[in-house]
């Protein structure tokens, strides 16, 4: 039986204005349990007053309860391309469907996966109706990546991820290069900014140098007012 597609406002390929906001939980102690949905609630609360698609990716452990508790796009933060019921421990692409996830992350700094893997997860996790998020430590990843297939390559140098400097301040040129050479060879999909992302400006930033969204997660999770935090991006894509 094949399965259904995510009902709601997700696209397959990049489609007029929308901006996007990719929220990665990580594993921080603030959002272990019950700390998800609050969080993905109250992004769920600004996602409704705002014009940008915002997505959140727990810990895979919480992915049931989110999904069940919100209506804004909940993402796997991970995938493994083992196949079959004997997979003890194993993230399966089915199984993420099933707990209703509608998209995932693949190959972050600190998760990266091998590109034969990427070959076989994403066909497998599109067949599903899963969005794929692929992460790029630079621009000729990102080209290089962004030829596989999915609907986002997000790109973060690693060592600007969590540091508080943002790449588009830091380092806009890979921001420009990045999208320029992802469209050279025929990318439809969203390119979105990682690393650093701390606030509305360095978010609006990002859009300026070319970026279609945005992938957070430290300035968010760690904030002390998680509202206020996703508000500022989100409005700042706008």
């Amino acid at each position: 039986m094949p399965w259904p597609r995510p009902k709601g406002r997700f696209r397959l390929t990049k489609v007029g204005p929308m901006r996007t906001l990719i929220l990665n939980f990580k594993n921080y102690p603030e959002v272990m349990g019950e700390g998800s949905v609050r969080l993905a609630e109250v992004a769920a609360k600004v996602a409704a007053n705002s014009s940008v698609e915002v997505v959140v990716a727990p810990p895979v452990a919480m992915l049931g309860v989110v999904a069940s508790r919100v209506k804004i796009p909940v993402f796997s933060q991970s995938l493994s391309d083992a196949v079959g019921d004997k997979t003890t421990g194993a993230n399966l692409p089915e199984s993420a469907r099933a707990a209703g996830a509608v998209g995932t992350l693949l190959n972050h700094s600190e998760a990266r996966v091998q590109v034969e893997t990427l070959k076989s997860i994403i066909p497998r996790a599109r067949q599903l109706g899963l969005r794929v998020c692929i992460c790029a430590n630079g621009v000729d990843e990102g080209a290089a990546l962004s030829r596989l297939g999915s609907e986002y390559v997000a790109v973060e140098p690693p060592e600007l991820i969590g540091s508080g400097i943002a790449v588009s301040k830091a380092r806009p040129e890979v921001i420009t290069r990045t999208v320029e050479a992802a469209r050279a060879v025929g990318y439809r999909g969203a390119v979105l900014c990682g690393a650093g992302i701390v606030d509305g400006q360095d978010a609006r930033r990002a859009v300026e140098l070319g970026a279609d969204g945005i992938l957070v997660a430290s300035s968010v999770v760690r904030a002390k007012d998680w509202e206020a935090k996703i508000a500022d991006l989100a409005h700042s894509l706008e």
